[in-house]
């Protein structure tokens, strides 16, 4: 079966291949800006690896042992080099450029002590397996403690590829070490191992670039989605997405049994805010109020952002009594939490209108209604909860 693979044609393929791949990291850089460094070296990683190819596989064609020997394991090795300084960064680190140089330093002068002797092929063979598996185990790692591994789709599946390419070259390596040589016979010798790693070397970076591409293609995906269905200021549902979220929740089946209610949340005197302190500061107290709220809500509702200084909210109760008393404690949650802008203290309160809602399909009627109470609140005082027409809590004064 062997017989039918020539290795200096798998190798040709392979620096083939992995130019492509290249070329389709350049492409990604162009497109996924907040990704682009990362992109370039990971394709200037197979540049380095797609050179380092083609000089193995004219290794023997009247090519110096010092450049295809030496320059191509250390080729190779810049391009793992490169390889794992670009999946850092893809997960949110930054290698220092003084690491980086002196990996690749210290790489050369490895390859040049090597050299090209044929007694020490055993210890090349080591030497690779070495690099390769503590650098792609270094990629492994930075993926598995990402905040990305396990929410992200197919970071995980990088993770797996990682593993995988390491776990080879660990076997490898092992095998150098019991004094099994897989090159024994030659890098063209074609022996089950050698048609094998031939293979990975050659077929690993086009795979490497289709992996990356899928998981920035589902990152893009996730980024749209996110910026249509989050308010960009509060962080919050946006309003549309809210009351999607809204009929699901009504239509699901732990609905049955339950008391909703949608709530219209206004800040009051919201735009003296913004008239003494400016429009940041108002921006700051519409985070404020969303966070206080949201934490004061915890997981019995939904909380969007409605437009301007107004929220709404959709809480879930055993019943009514219990459905009050989370209302009034969203209420009296922002009142007891005032937010500081320089010297002064700003003592944010609202007007809620609380509405009860039975199904998905009476969720306008019951905006229009909660929009009313929010009014009554208003003129009735402020800082309070109005429920279909009756009061249901006010400060103490």
């Amino acid at each position: 079966m062997t017989a039918l693979f020539d290795l200096r044609t798998i190798f040709l393929v392979g620096a083939c291949t992995t130019a492509l791949g290249a070329m389709a990291f350049m492409a990604l850089a162009r497109m996924y800006r907040p990704a682009a460094t990362a992109m370039r070296h990971y394709a200037l990683a197979l540049v380095a690896m797609a050179i380092g190819l083609t000089l193995l596989a004219l290794r023997g064609a009247g090519l110096s042992d010092w450049l295809s020997y030496g320059g191509t394991n250390w080729l190779v090795s810049v391009g793992i080099v490169l390889t794992t300084d670009a999946t850092l960064r893809l997960f949110g680190r930054t290698p220092p450029v003084w690491l980086f140089v002196g990996q690749v330093t210290g790489l050369a002068a490895l390859w040049a002590w090597l050299g090209s002797d044929p007694d020490r092929v055993g210890e090349r063979v080591l030497a690779t397996s070495v690099v390769q598996f503590v650098w792609v185990a270094v990629c492994v790692h930075a993926i598995r403690r990402s905040d990305a591994y396990g929410h992200q789709p197919y970071v995980r599946t990088l993770a797996t590829f990682f593993a995988g390419y390491a776990m080879v070259h660990l076997l490898r390596g092992i095998a150098a070490l019991l004094g099994v040589n897989s090159a024994a016979g030659g890098v063209f010798a074609p022996s089950p191992a050698q048609v094998g790693f031939g293979l990975l070397f050659a077929l690993s970076p086009i795979a490497l670039a289709m992996i990356v591409q899928m998981m920035l293609h589902a990152r893009i995906s996730g980024e749209l989605h996110r910026r249509a269905t989050t308010d960009e200021l509060t962080g919050l549902h946006s309003r549309r997405h809210f009351f999607e979220l809204s009929r699901e929740r009504l239509r699901g089946r732990r609905a049955a049994g339950a008391v909703h209610h949608l709530l219209m949340i206004d800040l009051d005197h919201f735009k003296s805010v913004n008239d003494r302190f400016g429009h940041s500061v108002g921006d700051r107290a519409l985070r404020h109020a969303a966070r206080v709220l949201k934490k004061a809500l915890k997981n019995s509702g939904l909380l969007g952002r409605y437009g301007g200084e107004e929220f709404c909210a959709l809480i879930r109760s055993s019943s009514h009594a219990d459905a009050n008393r989370t209302i009034d404690e969203l209420r009296r949650a922002l009142e007891a939490a005032p937010m500081r802008a320089g010297p002064a203290t700003i003592v944010l309160t609202a007007s809620i209108g609380a509405v009860p809602v039975d199904d998905a399909e009476s969720l306008e009627r019951v905006l229009v209604h909660a929009d009313y109470c929010v009014y009554r609140a208003k003129t009735e005082g402020r800082n309070r909860v109005v429920r279909s027409g009756e009061m249901l809590a006010e400060p103490a004064v």
